[in-house]
């Protein structure tokens, strides 16, 4: 199916036609965990789209797909270009799709125990959620890092959570 839908991008000169196969094989290549795949058509179909809630669309699809292929710094600069184009509903919408992408990729690492990825998960979304949710996320940075040994993140992580401000330590 992918292969026929990729000749017929190819094939046919229609938008329709192509934005229908982009489309198919955007969605065919996320099913089979072929995210940078999945990628590759969501931009090209991203340029075809007319109309402004199609691109939207898109833009969500993209940093979904961002997220879950674990290229969390892409998804971040995705999200500043897009809060560009988008109006104050899709922003609130997008962030929220975006916390829901973080909070499963989290449950995911979770269940097979990878918590130097989770710490990189967390590290991403902790810029999307309101107060009361950071310090939460910090305080479960706090149990990963005390887990995996690292010390000086658990101290710092904590003294901030102390109230106590905290300088950037540099490592030489």
């Amino acid at each position: 199916k992918m292969e026929y839908l990729e000749l017929c991008s190819k094939k046919f000169a229609d938008i329709e036609i192509q934005r229908y196969c982009y489309k198919e094989l955007a969605k065919l290549y996320e099913n089979k965990f072929m995210f940078t795949e999945a990628l590759k058509y969501i931009a090209k179909l991203k340029c075809l789209c007319i109309m402004q809630r199609e691109r939207v669309d898109c833009i969500f699809k993209e940093i979904e797909l961002l997220i879950k292929s674990g290229f969390y710094e892409k998804a971040d600069l995705s999200f500043r270009e897009a809060i560009k184009e988008l109006n104050e509903n899709d922003r609130f919408e997008l962030k929220k799709r975006i916390t829901d992408a973080y909070n499963e990729e989290i449950k995911k690492l979770e269940k097979s125990s990878k918590y130097s990825g989770m710490i990189k998960v967390y590290e991403s979304l902790i810029h999307y959620v309101v107060d009361n949710e950071r310090t939460q996320i910090k305080r479960k940075m706090m149990e990963i890092d005390k887990k995996l040994g690292r010390v000086r993140e658990y101290m710092l992580l904590e003294k901030e959570l102390e109230g106590h401000p905290v300088k950037s330590v540099s490592v030489i």
